[in-house]
């Protein structure tokens, strides 16, 4: 009778088959940055501190005044006051209005953008 084959796994030296690498060690990545939690952004004016929790700043508030004013001087323009990407957008469309339309187009997109400015206006 043939003794039992013992089928522990034993620990396999270095394979000289094994590729080797040649490349720099990875850069460490940087940690994400800590957890907020309570304040204004959850309709509260009280901050919870603790670990991993750092207070934010309220936003400052945006004045109906000044988007009125910054949009009737620089059109689609003026209302990156409120909102970049909003400002470029509707330049990009003015843009391309009087692109097509001719220039007689501005009469339609400065009012357009005054009130869009109006309506980008957070609600209070």
């Amino acid at each position: 009778m043939e003794p039992r084959k013992d089928h522990r796994h034993v620990a396999a030296g270095p394979n000289p088959r094994t590729p080797k690498a040649f490349g720099r060690r990875p850069t460490a990545f940087v940690p994400h940055p800590p957890l907020i939690s309570g304040g204004w952004y959850q309709r509260t004016d009280h901050e919870v501190d603790g670990p991993g929790r750092c207070p934010v700043r309220r936003p400052v508030e945006k004045s109906a005044k000044v988007a009125l004013r910054l949009t009737l001087v620089f059109g689609p323009l003026g209302l990156c006051y409120l909102s970049t990407v909003g400002g470029l957008a509707a330049a990009a469309v003015g843009a391309a209005t009087i692109a097509f339309g001719g220039v007689a187009m501005v009469a339609v997109i400065w009012p357009v953008a005054m009130v869009l400015a109006l309506l980008a206006l957070p609600r209070r």
